[in-house]
């Protein structure tokens, strides 16, 4: 892939048009499995962890596409300091 400097006028039209596509304001799913279990972003870890539906909150970790729990270990339950 071409640096900035080396693109063609074109290219970087290509690219600013792309770049206009992406607003940054678009959430990601907010999907709760058939379980009760999802995902969510924990500041405090800074990463993703697995929320069961009784709260308990397991640190995990993107495995060949899919995220596996990095530990048995609750970090956390909502709520309560890690």
């Amino acid at each position: 892939m071409a640096t900035y400097d080396e693109m063609s006028p074109a290219a970087r039209q290509q690219l600013m048009q792309a770049l206009r596509g992406l607003s940054g304001v678009r959430e990601g799913p907010k999907g709760t499995f058939p379980d009760g279990t999802h995902y969510e972003y924990d500041p405090d870890l800074k990463g993703t962890v697995e929320v069961t539906p009784s709260g308990d909150r397991f640190p995990v970790a993107l495995v060949r596409g899919e995220l596996k729990r990095d530990s048995e270990n609750v970090v956390a339950r909502k709520g309560e300091a890690a």
